[in-house]
C-alpha cells in the first residue's frame, strides 16, 4: 500500500488559480513532484462563475479522481494592506505589535481577528524579532475572508495548498527580474481593479507603496461610453476588449482619470528619492484589455514593461508543457505565485 501510494503522488496534479476584480484566472500544473513544474491549459474566466470553473476543470482533468486537486490561490480582497513602514524589530515580541503598527498607520479601527505580518522590501523574507530594525512591508488581511475564499474554492473541488495575497509574489517576480536584466531605473507596478488602482514603486531600496489612485477600470469605461456613444458601461467594456484602430487612437483619453493621478504620484516620489522612474507594468486586467496598460503608459510618457517568458519561466523554475503557447503577459502574476515550487532546494528550506 505505501509503494501504491508514492507512485499515485508522482502522477499528482495541480491547479492555479489567481483572483482578481475582473476575472479568474486558471492553468493546470503538470506532475507538481516534477522540475521544472509544467503549466498549461491556460483561462481566464469570468467572476462569479462556479459553473465556468467546473467546466474547465472536466475539461483539463477529464481522468480526474474523486477528491480534492490541490490548488495554489492568489487572491486580492479589497480589505488587503499592504504597507511600507518602519520597523522596530525589537518591539516584535510584544503582543499584537505589528497589529497596532498597520492599525496605527493604515487607520484601522479593530484588527482583532487579522493575519499581519512584515516583510523585508527587497528580499520577501519574514521580518522577525531578531531582523533589523529597517523599514519594511507590513501586509494584513481579515482571516474571515481567508476562511470565506477557502470554504468556497473547497466547494468547488479545489484544496487550496497556499493561498496568498498576489501581490507580494508579483512583486517578488518582478523584482527578480529586474535584477537578472539589470534595468537601471524604478519601475511602477499597477494593479488595476475595479474602483481603485494600488501603485507600487520597486526602487534600488525596495518596495514602496504610495496611496491608491481613486480610479480604475469603472473610470475607463465610463469614459469610453461618453466617447464612443454606448448605452451603458457594459456595452463600452464590449468594445473595449474588441478595440478597433480609431479606439486605440482615443486610448489615452480614456485612462486620463487614472493618469491625472499617476503622473502626480511618480513626479512626488522623483523628487522625493531622486531616483527617476523608467517604466511601468500592469496586472488585474484581462487579456483583451491589455492594450490599456500600453495606453496608460504612454499617457505618463514611460516604457511598458513586458517580462519576457523565454527567460523568464526557467528562472522561475516553470516551464510550458508540450504543444502550449506562451499565455498573455497578464498571467505574469499567476506563475509568480507558483514559482516558489519550482526550485526544490529553496522550497524545502522553507518547509
Amino acid at each position: 500500500m505505501p509503494a501504491f501510494s508514492l507512485l499515485s503522488r508522482k502522477k499528482r496534479h495541480g491547479v492555479l488559480c489567481n483572483l482578481t476584480d475582473h476575472i479568474v484566472q486558471v492553468a493546470r500544473l503538470n506532475r507538481l513532484d516534477e522540475r521544472p513544474l509544467h503549466v498549461e491549459g491556460f483561462a481566464e474566466l469570468p467572476l462569479a462563475d462556479d459553473e465556468a470553473i467546473a467546466q474547465w476543470l472536466g475539461t483539463a482533468f477529464p481522468d480526474r479522481s474523486p477528491g480534492y486537486l490541490p490548488t495554489y490561490v492568489g487572491f486580492h480582497p479589497p480589505e488587503r494592506v499592504l504597507l511600507r513602514e518602519n520597523i522596530n524589530t525589537r518591539r516584535m515580541a510584544e503582543p499584537n505589535f505589528l497589529e497596532h503598527l498597520l492599525a496605527e498607520h493604515a487607520r484601522l479601527t479593530a484588527l482583532k481577528d487579522w493575519q499581519v505580518g512584515a516583510l523585508h522590501p527587497i528580499e520577501g523574507d519574514l521580518f522577525t524579532a531578531a531582523s533589523p530594525s529597517r523599514p519594511g512591508l507590513l501586509f494584513g488581511l481579515p482571516r474571515s475572508t481567508v476562511r470565506e475564499t477557502q470554504q468556497h474554492l473547497c466547494g468547488l473541488g479545489l484544496l487550496p495548498k497556499r493561498l496568498e495575497i498576489g501581490t507580494v509574489p508579483l512583486l517578488g517576480a518582478l523584482t527578480r527580474h529586474l535584477r537578472e536584466s539589470a534595468y537601471p531605473k524604478v519601475v511602477v507596478a499597477c494593479e488595476i481593479g475595479r474602483t481603485q488602482t494600488r501603485i507600487y514603486f520597486l526602487a534600488r531600496d525596495g518596495v514602496h507603496t504610495p496611496p491608491s489612485l481613486p480610479h480604475g477600470l469603472r473610470s475607463i469605461e465610463e469614459s469610453a461610453m461618453k466617447e464612443l456613444g454606448a448605452p451603458d458601461v457594459a456595452a463600452a467594456r464590449i468594445q473595449l476588449e474588441r478595440p478597433t484602430d480609431e479606439l486605440r487612437g482615443h486610448g489615452r483619453r480614456l485612462v486620463r482619470m487614472l493618469t491625472r493621478h499617476l503622473k502626480p504620484a511618480i513626479d512626488y516620489f522623483e523628487m522625493q528619492t531622486g531616483q527617476p522612474i523608467g517604466a511601468l507594468y500592469c496586472a488585474h486586467l484581462p487579456a483583451k484589455l491589455g492594450w490599456l496598460e500600453e495606453a496608460l503608459a504612454g499617457a505618463v510618457e514611460l516604457e511598458f514593461l513586458v517580462p519576457d517568458y523565454a527567460s523568464g519561466l526557467p528562472s522561475m523554475g516553470l516551464a510550458l508543457a508540450s504543444e502550449t503557447l506562451a499565455p498573455h503577459r497578464s498571467w505574469f502574476q499567476a506563475l509568480s505565485l507558483v514559482a516558489e515550487l519550482a526550485p526544490v532546494a529553496a522550497h524545502e528550506a522553507k518547509s
